[in-house]
């Protein structure tokens, strides 16, 4: 079976994924270590923006898959952060990723990554969103929508 790439839904969910992002980046670099009060927002927009534009692009291409894709662009939204703190502990230590850090000095990646305003964290929580933002789109593309525009009407009955 061959599948066809849906040019138009791929643009759509991935295009909106890149503004997304770009607009996290652009809010990252509002921020400086220590961060203030007045930070907070700039920070959320870098760990919200990209989902956030994803589940966008995908509703205006497929409107009938509105519910999945808020289901699913709140999973991406929810679970990277913690993918981001991962990776983040398993590099802070070393400066390059070890497993082992992982697991066995995590006081030491804590403490690290506070003292530098955890720069690895966010930028990494925008690679993962971009990464997550790319599988999505390639999946969708490829994938027909398997929910009807309209419901077909039943016998009989006349037309709204």
């Amino acid at each position: 079976m061959i599948r066809r790439l849906e040019l138009r839904t791929f643009l759509a969910i991935f295009g909106a994924a890149l503004l997304g992002a770009a607009w996290a980046i652009y809010n990252r670099n509002l921020t400086n270590f220590p961060y203030g009060e007045g930070q907070l927002r700039p920070l959320v927009w870098v760990i919200f923006a990209t989902p956030f534009a994803t589940f966008w692009g995908w509703f205006f291409v497929r409107r009938a898959e509105r519910w999945w894709a808020a289901f699913v662009c709140f999973c991406i939204y929810f679970f990277s952060p913690f993918v981001a703190a991962r990776y983040e502990s398993c590099t802070v230590v070393r400066g390059v990723f070890d497993l082992g850090d992982c697991f066995t000095a995590t006081t030491q990646a804590q403490q690290a990554a506070a003292a530098n305003g955890h720069q690895i964290y966010f930028s990494t929580i925008v690679v993962v969103h971009l990464l997550a933002a790319l599988a999505l789109a390639l999946h969708r593309a490829l994938s027909r929508s398997t929910m009807p525009r309209q419901l077909p009407l039943p016998e009989g009955e006349p037309l709204p």
